[in-house]
């Protein structure tokens, strides 16, 4: 038998150690021609084009199972593909049931697939996460939505203002960036950028530090009078 020095090859031929008519087997299909060069890339680690010599191999002689033990190893370890290293065991099982390192080779197989489980777990994980994110999005344009509404009602010729100089412009760009002039109305609008407090909003606003009439207009959209977030939109009473 052809003497294979590289770390993965020999640990094919460990896994290979079967009884007398399966060993035997698997040293003849271990001299095809397309086999060997297979293993001779493998000794160079050029793991596409052992990959190609293998399944060249299989697809001349559909009935030979060690190339699948290769791939198999080479998929798990080398060119990671989950999916194809089990399928590849499993022919090598299918093809050589009787061989005597089955046992091995099956928890081989299960490292493969818990393996490929935290990978789905983990794209799941990801999906989750943007899901929520438009979640939130949707949450905040909707809220933005009812305070356009609102502010159409209470100052119909701002809202108007804002929707003809703004009409390609979503919900969100139509919310203004600072306090709305207050006019006649009952209040303004004001958005909260980095490093705003109550204390700092309502001494822009009112001249002094009395920020308690701001909280009590915003308590619905505000967990506590420090829940201040950069976007966020307030409702400021005029004084």
């Amino acid at each position: 038998m052809r003497l294979i020095y590289l770390p993965l090859c020999i640990a094919a031929l460990m896994l290979c150690g079967c009884n007398k008519d399966t060993q035997g087997l698997d040293e003849k299909e271990e001299r095809n021609p397309l086999v060997k060069q297979g293993y001779d890339y493998m000794e160079i680690k050029d793991w596409n084009k052992a990959e190609t010599a293998f399944k060249q191999a299989l697809e001349n002689n559909p009935g030979m199972a060690r190339p699948h033990l290769d791939l198999a190893l080479i998929y798990q370890q080398y060119k990671v593909n989950y999916i194809n290293a089990i399928y590849h065991y499993d022919r090598y099982l299918e093809l050589r049931p009787d061989t005597e390192n089955a046992v091995m080779i099956r928890e081989r197989k299960a490292k493969v697939e818990e393996a490929l489980a935290v990978h789905y777990i983990n794209q799941s994980k990801d999906v989750k996460q943007v899901v929520a994110q438009y979640n939130r999005v949707q949450q905040e344009n909707a809220e933005l939505k009812r305070q356009l509404a609102a502010l159409r009602k209470s100052t119909p010729s701002t809202a108007a203002t804002l929707v003809k100089t703004s009409p390609q412009k979503s919900v969100t760009e139509m919310v203004p960036k600072a306090a709305v002039p207050a006019d006649k109305t009952t209040h303004q609008i004001y958005t909260v950028v980095d490093g705003d407090t109550l204390t700092g909003i309502a001494k822009k606003f009112y001249g002094d530090d009395d920020y308690e009439p701001i909280y009590q207009a915003n308590k619905d959209r505000m967990k506590s009078r420090g829940d201040l977030r950069v976007g966020q939109t307030l409702i400021i009473p005029n004084p």
